[in-house]
């Protein structure tokens, strides 16, 4: 069952081919589907900036993050934009060719908590963890293995959070 909480937050992360993930991220009312590719070290470079952006995960947390996901030749650049200690803005913005950056749409300009979306993207990667393993997701993905220590790090957060 999706993390949720007052307002709607759900992610979904899946292994789809070697070397692809498919996805969606639903916020309030909006909903984004993705794809990904070996190209990057996708799920590794989301967690790499979610986690920077936490002062009690990172030693040098900034308040703003950038990744891409490339689909080849196509992809998303999604931003994450701390409003304060608890808000958190995303923008997702999609484009014909990530490389010349021209036709652009934006697919998702929202907020929510920091809470709410670690806590959807942890419930998101127990269920490809529990589904694949690590050597499952390394055998699907290809080039990368699974970024266990930022997962933890983030799962860690999580878990802290809801108890206080």
């Amino acid at each position: 069952m999706p993390f949720r909480t007052e307002s709607v937050m759900r992610f979904e992360y899946e292994l789809t081919g070697i070397g692809w993930a498919d996805g969606s991220i639903e916020m309030n009312s909006s909903t984004v589907y993705f794809s990904t590719s070996y190209i990057t070290d996708a799920l590794n470079d989301m967690l790499k900036a979610i986690n920077a952006l936490i002062p009690e995960v990172s030693p040098y947390s900034v308040s703003r993050v950038q990744f891409e996901w490339n689909e080849e030749p196509g992809g998303t650049v999604w931003t994450l934009s701390k409003i304060d200690n608890d808000s958190l803005r995303v923008q997702i913005i999609s484009f014909e060719n990530l490389r010349n950056k021209k036709q652009k749409v934006i697919e998702l300009d929202e907020t929510c908590s920091i809470l709410e979306f670690t806590g959807a993207v942890v419930q998101a990667l127990d269920l490809l963890l529990k589904q694949y393993g690590r050597e499952g997701y390394k055998e699907k993905w290809v080039n990368n293995d699974f970024p266990m220590d930022r997962y933890l790090k983030l799962k860690g957060f999580t878990s802290k959070k809801r108890l206080s």
